[in-house]
Order: structure tokens, then sequence, then C-alpha cells
């Protein structure tokens, strides 16, 4: 049996505040009583319904939550004293009349039994006498009721029972045992926000918002991604912020000019993500031919082309941006680094639809810098659930008119 099960706790109000702030969490974290029965917010009792029902002054709701965590407070403090959890300072021996103390029991068996008897571990109780068991050896025996209501089928008609104090493990004080439930709830939300965290470093869930990548990704996939540990390699689909060149293409096509001209905010990528395949890696030599990129193979005689086709709108762009043999746009071939091989931490990408793409072919290299990660499977829908489907690659001997 839990304490949130009640109406006058505490240590319930402090975990349903903590439900309505971290709600996923709070969700995670189910009460349940030590009979092993589960319970959620729509079976609470009846009398907190009818509570939270009945009007407060603005006084009282003020002062509600300055008072809970001032008792939480105290009793975090007494608790420290008394310790937590297995270290907690058993009363069974200072216990006196009128003190409202909680049992504990670790053995389920034990439990069963204590609780057909009318002791509930993990409820509060109030000592109503205190006497001596004549029938073992003169051991203190304690009279208890529940401190507040029970569930119909709990409650007894024999209020209060007598047990002996020797047959609970452990009698823990009120103030204890609301410090400990209230930092063990803290500790486990703590938990599940460390784990959150660990995961969006490593993991993201993206949906992909276009047809660029089409057949492979189609508008409305839910793909899983996970952060790059090795670098990503050509026919990898990556998962990336928009660069700093994106933006200047756009601003430098015919409809950034136009709307620069008509004095028109032209609509940024800023806070957008793409999702493009790797078609060359750092060190690769790259070009374009016929709006198809292609990688040249160190013997000269092989190429790796990605069909991609053309944009629908070639004309808005550079020719440059559809015929070159260097991965950069407007880059002198002459200078003595080898600029028709991409740079340390370089990748050039594109779309499986080109004509529907806006990429490296436009805007030049993607580098390390901008990308998070790598799209592994898709999720969703379950129909197109499965790893992503390779990129239109085809090994040539030429180029030809491609």
């Amino acid at each position: 049996m839990s304490p949130f099960l009640t109406n006058n706790n505490n240590a319930m109000k402090l975990h349903y505040i903590l439900l309505l702030i971290f709600p996923a969490i709070g969700a995670a974290f189910v009460p349940r009583s030590p009979l092993g029965i589960c319970y959620d917010a729509a079976r609470l009792p009846v009398q907190i319904v009818q509570r939270e029902a009945m009007p407060k002054d603005k006084s009282e709701q003020q002062q509600e939550p300055k008072n809970l965590f001032n008792t939480l407070r105290k009793n975090l403090k007494t608790a420290a004293s008394d310790g937590f959890g297995t270290r907690a300072r058993n009363v069974a021996d200072t216990m006196v009349i009128d003190d409202v103390v909680v049992p504990l029991c670790s053995n389920l068996e034990k439990r069963q039994s204590l609780a057909q008897r009318g002791v509930y571990p993990g409820v509060e109780y109030i000592i109503c006498d205190i006497s001596l068991d004549v029938g073992k050896q003169d051991e203190r025996a304690v009279s208890i009721k529940p401190a507040y209501p029970l569930r119909e089928y709990l409650e007894r008609s024999d209020w209060p029972i007598t047990v002996a104090v020797s047959d609970v493990p452990l009698w823990l004080s009120k103030a204890t045992y609301e410090a400990g439930t209230a930092l063990g709830t803290l500790m486990l939300m703590g938990t599940y926000l460390s784990i959150a965290a660990v995961l969006a470093s490593f993991i993201r869930i993206a949906v992909v918002p276009s047809e660029s990548m089409e057949p492979s990704l189609i508008p409305g996939d839910i793909v899983l991604v996970t952060r790059s540990i090795l670098p990503p390699k050509a026919g990898d689909v990556v998962f990336f912020n928009p660069p700093k060149e994106l933006d200047e293409a756009i601003a430098n096509s015919k409809v950034g000019r136009a709307a620069a001209a008509e004095n028109v905010q032209v609509v940024s990528t800023k806070g957008k993500q793409f999702l493009k395949r790797v078609v060359g890696k750092p060190g690769d030599r790259v070009g374009v031919k016929n709006s198809n990129p292609f990688v040249i193979f160190d013997d000269d005689n092989t190429y790796r082309v990605d069909r991609t086709g053309q944009y629908s709108r070639p004309d808005l762009f550079p020719e440059e941006s559809w015929n070159r043999i260097t991965p950069t746009i407007n880059t002198n071939i002459h200078q003595e680094v080898d600029s028709t091989r991409l740079a340390r931490g370089e990748y050039f990408v594109a779309g499986d639809n080109g004509s529907r793409s806006v990429d490296s072919r436009v805007w030049g290299p993607l580098k390390q810098k901008y990308i998070f990660g790598t799209a592994q499977w898709i999720v969703f829908p379950l129909n197109h659930f499965g790893a992503i489907q390779p990129g239109p690659f085809v090994i040539e001997e030429s180029l030809g008119s491609n």
C-alpha cells in the first residue's frame, strides 16, 4: 500500500506536483503498493476529487505550496539524522502514543501476512495505545489505526488493531518516510532526465519534409538518426544543419536577386535540418556533369556517377552548378592546392531526386561541423519500415553525355 493513495499526505502532493512539472517522467513512475497493485490518477480515492472540487480562497491557494515545501524541508532535516532506506533509524523502541509511524517490510511473504492483519506497509498509522504482549514474553505491542481513510476494500471494522512491535521489521517516523519517498521520486526523475539527455546526444528522430530524397525517402517518413562516430562514407544519408553557403546560394539565385530588388525577405534555412546522400568524401575527386555528380577513381578510367537527374529549374542557379570538374563552385583549378579533391572534413552531398534537391551541386561541399549523424532506418510508416535504400550510383568507364 502506498501513501500516494491517500487524500491528506504531503508526499502524495509533492509527487503529483512533480507529475505536473515532468509529465513524461512522472507517468513512468506509477505508484505501486507492496501488495502488487498498480494505481493511476483515474483511480484515486473519491475524497481527493471532492476536496479538489471545493473552492478555496486566494490566501489558502498561495499558502498551500509554501506550507508543503516548508514541511518537506523540515522532514528532510529530520530524516537526515535518522537516515534513509535500509539505514533509516527504527523508531520501534522510541514511538509513543499519538505518534504517526509507517511500518515497512521487504519480505513479500511477511508483507502479505501483515496485510491480512491490517498492517499495510507504506501506510501511515496513528499509535492509539502501547501495551505489553504477554504471549511474546512481555514484548511491546501497539494498537494502531490508519492516519487517513483507505480504499474501501482495505478498511476494517475492528480499528484499531493490535500488533506486536517485533512483528514489523522496520518502523519509520512520518518525517523520515515522507522525505525518503520524495527523495526517491526526485532521484528517479533525475535518472530519467539523465538517460533522456544521453539519448538525445546520440539519437534523433527526423521527419522527411520534401521529395528531394525520393524514392529512398518520401515526405512524411520518420527516420532514426544516430550521431556520427566514424566518418560518413559514400552512400550514407547524412542529417545536417544548413551550411552558410546554402543561404548564400539562394541569395545569389535568380529568385534571391529578384527578392532583393523588390526588398523582399527570402525564406531563411536557419533552424531547419536536411537529409542528403554522401556522393564524395574527403580526398575524393568530385565534379558535376549534366547535373549528375561524379567521383573520379584514382585509375582515372573509372567514374562513380550519382544519377540524380536535372534540377527542375536549372536556370535559377549558375550554369557551373550543373557542369564543372571541381567540388567547389568558382574554384581556380590552377592553384597549388588540388582543388579537384574534397578537402579534409568536406563531403559532397546530393538528393536522390535531383529535380527537387538543392544540394552540393549548387552550394559546394558540406563541412563536417554541420553534420549531426547518419540516417539508419525508416521507423514509420510501417509499410516503409526498414533500412534506407541505396542511392542511384552507377560505375562507368566514361562520363560520355550523362
